[in-house]
């Protein structure tokens, strides 16, 4: 351990979900702290690494299961640790937690933070299912504390029996970091980038838009969205618009389906910002089977956007049905419909729905709020007054 300055390491399997604590690992370099980032080769874990005081290590994992790999991974995670001796190590996501996790009980890192961002087992069956609850079940068990990004992911990891409710903990209202509300809200102000926008996708400025932001795999409810959006688009003139990559081979086949599906569909693929497109949709849908807390529609809420989505763990932290949002049960095409048909025509209601939800992330979620709870606890966790 650094005798001057504390080090953490914050660990991820792949380089995109870096993305969860970005800004706070800058802060916390600048109050001090030596911080390192783990997960595999990408570009944003080489921009982090510029930033002064933070230090980007490229550590390749399987996602999938995998002995060989798995057993090559665990061995690099402790040559690592063993070399940086830090003060804490925070892990999230399933093969970086239980890598990361069992490599920082091995070194005997003081403090061992698992950060559960979602459950895949939720959506999982058979032998899946099994093995996905061992490893959490090893992954909370070698952690000094388990950080769960909401509440009712938390409840479901208790009643899963996956951890004790006394290890485990939510930070304020949730949220790996918040969000910017100051920046999406300007965003939806902004009325020239939005006609812009618009004319780029060759979406007619009379249309509705209803967008769709995420990973393109079956627990976002792809094949419920395109059956809902086949029948919204009969009776509207709704176009569906999709952000996201393809995850796997359930996301190509259900970006297939929509394809196949809908008459006025636009996939945009990745991009660096979703504001500006959140800025320019009508209704914002999230369809999904499971979720840990989605950032999504924290900034659908900023941007001002209606929310149509399930009653999945995690989006029900967030969407109060008739309150902040309007909730379908999951994988429901016909309830799922008649949610966004009322958010398209009722757009009084709708928007009155909208304008709680911004009060509700602008007091909860603010990023700054989020970051300055991770600061506390780590500073907590550290010196050993944390529960």
């Amino acid at each position: 351990m650094s005798a001057e300055r504390p080090t953490i390491v914050f660990g991820v399997t792949i380089d995109y979900q870096l993305r969860y604590h970005d800004g706070l690992y800058q802060r916390l370099a600048d109050e001090g702290w030596e911080v390192h980032v783990v997960a595999g080769a990408g570009e944003i874990g080489l921009g982090l690494g510029k930033h002064p005081g933070v230090t980007n290590h490229v550590l390749e994992m399987a996602r999938a299961p995998s002995p060989v790999a798995d057993l090559r991974g665990l061995k690099d995670w402790v040559r690592l640790l063993r070399r940086l001796r830090p003060d804490v190590v925070v892990v999230g996501t399933p093969k970086a937690g239980l890598l990361g996790g069992v490599a920082a009980l091995i070194t005997r890192a003081p403090v061992r933070v698992y950060e559960l961002h979602g459950l895949r087992l939720e959506s999982a069956r058979g032998l899946l299912r099994s093995f996905l609850r061992m490893m959490e079940r090893i992954s909370c068990a070698a952690s000094t504390s388990v950080i769960a990004v909401g509440p009712s992911l938390r409840d479901r990891a208790v009643a899963e029996r996956l951890v004790s409710a006394k290890k485990v903990d939510v930070l304020g209202a949730g949220s790996p970091n918040g969000v910017d509300v100051d920046r999406f809200n300007a965003a939806t102000r902004d009325e020239d980038t939005r006609a812009s926008l618009l004319g780029e996708l060759g979406i007619p400025s009379s249309a509705q838009v209803v967008t769709f932001v995420g990973r393109l795999t079956a627990d976002k409810g792809l094949a419920t969205l395109a059956e809902a959006m086949l029948k919204v688009e009969r009776k509207t003139s709704a176009w569906l618009l999709v952000i996201g990559g393809v995850d796997d081979q359930s996301g190509l086949d259900g970006e297939r389906h929509l394809r196949e599906s809908l008459p006025r569909l636009l996939i945009v693929g990745e991009v660096n910002d979703v504001a500006p497109y959140l800025a320019i949709s009508d209704v914002f849908c999230l369809p999904s089977r499971r979720e840990g807390l989605p950032t999504v529609v924290l900034e659908a809420f900023a941007a001002g956007v209606p929310v149509v989505a399930t009653k999945a763990t995690g989006i029900v932290d967030l969407v109060s049905d008739g309150d902040t949002g309007r909730l379908a049960p999951i994988d429901d095409a016909p309830a799922l419909e008649q949610q966004l048909l009322a958010a398209l025509h009722d757009r009084v209601a709708s928007l009155t729905m909208a304008a709680a939800a911004s009060r509700f992330v602008s007091e909860k979620f603010a990023r700054e709020t989020v970051q300055d709870a991770w600061v506390d606890t780590v500073e907590l966790m550290r010196a050993g007054r944390h529960r």
